[in-house]
């Protein structure tokens, strides 16, 4: 946990105030804890695959998928309904929404037509209802959850015997 709270206060500190972003504390707990859950996930990952590079490559394309299903790439509302379990099942789109609702709530004018304030960009990507608490405690309840998942994986099958 310690390096990776260096790691996000040190991006935190790179990314915010070098480029002038809003809300330092709540980026550093979105970025923090996106880290925590990214890293339990890959080692529930690691402990049921064969082998490191089967377990990255398995990674890689969950991660791509979840990145589809964000909100970003794919806007929620133009998500198919069959489709939209993954909106909803990726910790990316969690972590994506407080960084927007971070980033562009507080903005009241841009020198742009098509989104003159944060509000608009924020109801283009349908993230204007965004609750920041509950998203970071959603982002905590995977995090709980991929440990606890790991933890079961190691006692119940890797239990020393070759």
């Amino acid at each position: 946990i310690p390096g990776i709270f260096l790691l996000a206060l040190f991006t935190t500190l790179l990314v915010v105030l070098l480029a002038g972003l809003n809300g330092f504390g709540v980026y550093l707990a979105d970025l923090f804890l996106s880290l925590m859950v990214a890293e339990a996930f890959m080692a529930v990952m690691a402990s049921i695959v064969p082998h490191y590079i089967i377990g990255i490559a398995l990674a890689a394309g969950v991660y791509g998928f979840f990145m589809l299903c964000e909100g970003f790439f794919i806007i929620y509302s133009d998500i198919p309904p069959w489709f939209i379990w993954g909106y909803y099942i990726a910790f990316h789109t969690y972590s994506f929404r407080v960084f927007m609702h971070n980033e562009f709530d507080p903005i009241d004018s841009f020198d742009s037509q098509q989104f003159p304030t944060g509000e608009s960009v924020l109801k283009f990507y349908d993230m204007d209802n965004v609750n920041v608490g509950q998203d970071l405690g959603i982002l905590v309840a995977f995090m709980v959850f991929f440990q606890l998942l790991f933890a079961w994986i190691l006692w119940a099958f890797h239990t020393g015997k070759r």
